[in-house]
This record gives structure tokens, sequence and C-alpha cells, in this order.
């Protein structure tokens, strides 16, 4: 048992991996050799370049000022003069041999001749005078920058806020304008600090691997983007396509529509007044499945980036318009109810006017006092909806109708026909139906009379001038009459012999047919 134990440790301890020495990077200055990856000997990575770099400097002091690289039997040396700096593995170079080592080698080399320039100018005054000189100017040429920027931004956002800019009328344009100038200019000035800092850093030998390392990575990024642009066209070209088929798509089914809602053309299945939110709904799939097709052309559309955003503004969308799309279907049953339309005037909760804008989200409408009121359109369908134009689409009149209560001493006949003479001289009134009383109720202390006036449906926005003219007609119909528009159920301090007709029409007309004086005392 022992010996199976001592043999089961032995062959766990060799089963576990040896891992490799930690890279290290040798730097000579500030400018970076070359990744050292493996260790000669007991040295380490870390080891080997701290080394190599105390040798170059022993080397450089020692006046030695030319690189050479000695090929080996394992490798390359690299030697400052006929000193020894570091030696270069085929593990160093990747696991590279032969024309690969080599070009590594030289890179290596290159590098390294940099290095020593750029020790020896960092010790150099004149060098730095110059650079120091370059500096200077460059900050000079900076500031004229800035400056001008700052200038430029002041004179394009005064012709902005004086609106000197025909096209930013609207304050949100102007605000939109504001941004985009002072956007703008912050991205160019950002630019040109980047462009300042790399010029400065690429003047003095100790900073400039820094400066190279900003202009190639300015390059670079351009480069990419240009040839990003560049490869992209072809797929940018079809992206175009399928949106200008789109776009002409929708502009004929537009037309088509757009005649069927005028009633100058006949699509089967299509109301006119069913035709423009139809339109709006075919047009808003055409520009889906456009989307869904241009979707894969997209530049970057692959890349998880691109389907990241596109997830996280799908959630987005889902969430903040959820309220949209009930307003949207609320709009879609209120159109194809065809229960209202445009120039309608109608009647929701205490809102009366005329129908103005009927559109997805809400509709507005305009009172008799040419207020604006804009209603949800789901608050539209949760409110009973009356629409006194809608008379008219069937050929009958719209009827208009006031109801007064009267005592029992005044014969029911009387009454109606007062009301129907009343109703007569209202102008613009209909004689077919002739105007009839209804009686809608008997009290305990008076019964109550509804007269009915038939009027064009087409001048119902006209129904607050019409029901005052009706209501003024009533009162000098029974004013002439010597009957009081007054119930018995009302009480008044009156001595009996007052009553509440005017005297202009009293002196007109007979001796009052009764009156009421309901006093307790």
């Amino acid at each position: 048992m022992i010996l199976l134990a001592v043999v089961l440790a032995a062959s766990t301890a060799t089963a576990v991996p040896v891992e490799p020495p930690p890279e290290a990077v040798l730097r000579l200055g500030n400018r970076e050799i070359l990744v050292l990856r493996t260790s000669i000997g007991a040295s380490t990575p870390g080891e080997r370049a701290a080394a190599a770099e105390r040798r170059f400097d022993a080397a450089m002091d020692a006046g030695n000022d030319v690189v050479v690289t000695r090929r080996q039997p394992d490798g390359f040396v690299m030697l400052l003069g006929d000193r020894p700096i570091f030696m270069i593995t085929p593990d160093d170079a990747g696991g590279e041999e032969g024309d690969e080592i080599a070009a590594t080698a030289a890179g290596a080399a290159a590098r390294m001749t940099l290095a020593l320039g750029e020790r020896r100018e960092a010790r150099d005054l004149k060098a730095f005078s110059i650079a120091l000189g370059w500096t200077l100017l460059g900050t000079a040429v900076m500031s004229g920058a800035l400056l001008l920027l700052a200038g430029s931004r002041r004179r394009l956002l005064g012709r902005i806020e004086s609106g000197g800019l025909r096209f930013l009328r609207y304050a949100h344009l102007r605000r939109a304008a504001r941004l985009v100038v002072t956007g703008g200019l912050g991205v160019g000035a950002s630019v040109a600090a980047y462009i300042y800092i790399t010029f400065v850093l690429t003047r003095f030998a100790w900073t400039r691997p820094w400066g190279e390392a900003l202009g190639s990575y300015l390059w670079s990024t351009l480069a990419g983007l240009t040839m990003g642009a560049i490869r992209s066209l072809p797929t940018l070209f079809v992206v175009v396509i399928i949106l200008v088929a789109a776009r002409l798509i929708n502009r004929m089914i537009g037309m088509i529509f757009d005649a069927a809602a005028q009633g100058t053309m006949t699509v089967p299945g299509i109301h006119p007044e069913t035709a423009r939110p139809t339109k709006r709904i075919i047009s808003a799939l055409v520009w889906l499945f456009a989307v869904v097709v241009a979707y894969p052309h997209v530049p970057g559309s692959d890349s998880s980036a691109f389907a990241g955003v596109s997830v996280f503004g799908g959630l987005l969308l889902t969430f903040g318009t959820a309220g949209i799309v009930g307003q949207a279907m609320s709009g879609l049953v209120l159109m194809y109810s065809r229960g209202v339309k445009i120039g309608d005037y109608v009647k929701v909760g205490e809102i009366t006017g005329v129908v103005v804008e009927l559109g997805t989200l809400s509709a507005r409408l305009r009172t008799y006092k040419n207020e604006y009121v804009t209603l949800p359109n789901n608050l539209i369908l949760g409110h009973t909806l009356t629409n006194y134009s809608f008379a008219a689409r069937e050929g009958r009149a719209l009827i208009l109708h006031a109801s007064v209560t009267i005592g029992y001493d005044v014969p029911w006949s009387q009454v109606h026909g007062l009301l129907i003479a009343a109703a007569k001289r209202v102008e613009g009134t209909l004689g077919d139906p002739a105007p009839y009383v209804l009686q809608r109720g008997l009290d305990d202390w008076y019964a109550e009379y509804e007269i009915n006036v038939a009027v064009d449906p087409g001048r119902a926005d006209q129904m607050p001038a019409l029901y005052s003219r009706l209501y003024q007609c009533i009162q000098d119909s029974f004013g002439e009459a010597g009957v009081e528009l007054m119930s018995p159920s009302q009480f008044s301090v009156r001595d009996g012999n007052t009553v509440a007709i005017p005297e202009p029409q009293r002196s007109r007309g007979r001796t009052p047919a009764f009156r009421v004086d309901v006093n307790p005392g």
C-alpha cells in the first residue's frame, strides 16, 4: 500500500504542467525594441531585458555607436560596437526560424539604431533648443487655430440668433443648429489638439516614441475608416437602390389612395374615409419590408456591436412606444369605423367643435369660440362621441330641441302652438319635417314640453347660434302671448301683481293667462 501511494504521488507530481515564464518588453530609452518570450539559462525574460538595458547604457558610454547583428547557431546576437547587448532566440521570434528570425533581428537592429540616435539627441543642447523652437511655433499655430474656431463659433451663433439664416425660423431648428455648430467646432478643436500634442511629442527624443504612437494610431484609424468606406460602397449602393425603390412604390401607393380619398378613383373595399389611414398602413409595411431587406447590406450589420445596439434600440422602442401603439390602434379604430371625418361637428365629453385634424395619435377640434382642443384617440374612444354632421350622409335633417316647463293652468294646446310658432320664426329651419312638440313629463307642479325643429345638417357647426335664436324666439312667442316661462315649483317673494314678462312684450300681448305666487306666508 505504501508503494502504491508513492507511485500515485509521483504520477500526480509529473502531471502538473510547467507554466512558461512571463514575457518582458525590452525598451531602450522609451522605444520598444523587442518582446522577450523565453528564458536563457537561469535568466527569465524580465532579467534578460534589465541586463540588456544596462549593457546598452555601458556600451554607449564607452563610445560604441554602431549596431551589429551576428548570427549564432541558436539565434542572433545584437551588439553595440563589439559589445553584446542581448540575444534573439527562435522562441523570441515566435518560434520562427531562418528568414523569419532574420527579419525579426533586422527590425530589432533598426529600432536599436533609432534608440541610439535618440539617446545622443537627448544629451545634445542644440537639438533640444531646436525642438523647443518647433514647439513654440506649433503652440502659436495651435493658439491661432483655436482663436479662429472660437471666432467662427461666435459668428455662426450670432447669425443663428439674429435670424440671418432664413431656414432657421423656428426655435427648435435654432437649438439644433447651435448644437451642430458647437459640436462640430468642438470636434475640430479636439482634432487640432490631438495633432498638436503629437507634433510636440515627436520634437523631443525622449517623448518621440509616444508621439509616433499617437500619430500612427490617428493615421491608421483614418486609413481604416477610409478603406472601410470604400469597401462598403457596393453594399451601400444596394441599400440606396432598396430605399429608392421603396420610396417610388410608396409614391405610387400614395397617388392611388389620395385619388380614392378625393373620390376620383374607386378602390375595391376602400371607402374615401378610410383611404388615408390605409395608405399609412401600407406605406409603413413597405418601409418595414425595405428595412428588413436592406439590413444585411448595411456595413457592420453582422458585428456583435451592431447587434447589441439593435437589440437595445428594440427594447427602448418596445417599452417607450407602448402608449403610442395604443394611441395608434385607437386612431385606426376611429378611422375605420367611419364614425367621424374632418369637417364634422362633434361632441366628445364636454368638448364640442369641428374636427379639423384626424391623426394617427390624436384628433384636433375647433370650438365655436375658435379654441383648438387636441384629444388623444384613446380618450375619444373612451367617451361618448356625438356626430351632428353624420345625418347629412344619410339624407336626414338634424333636429334641434329645447324644453320648457309650464304650469297645468295653461292649456297644453296653447303651449304647443306657442312653441311651434317660435320654431317657425328661427331663420334657416326646414319645413320638412315640420316643427313638432313632445311632452316629456308630468310633474307634480308642471308639465315639460320639448320643441323639435329640423335644420340642415350642413349647418351643424352653427348650432350654438341656432339654439340661441331658438331660445330668443321662444321667449318672444310666450311673452307676446302673456304666458310666463315659470313653473309653479319656483318660489319668489312677490305680491301677485307683477309678472316675469318684459313691459314691451306685455303691452303687445294680451292679459297674462296666469300668475304664479307660491309663498307659504
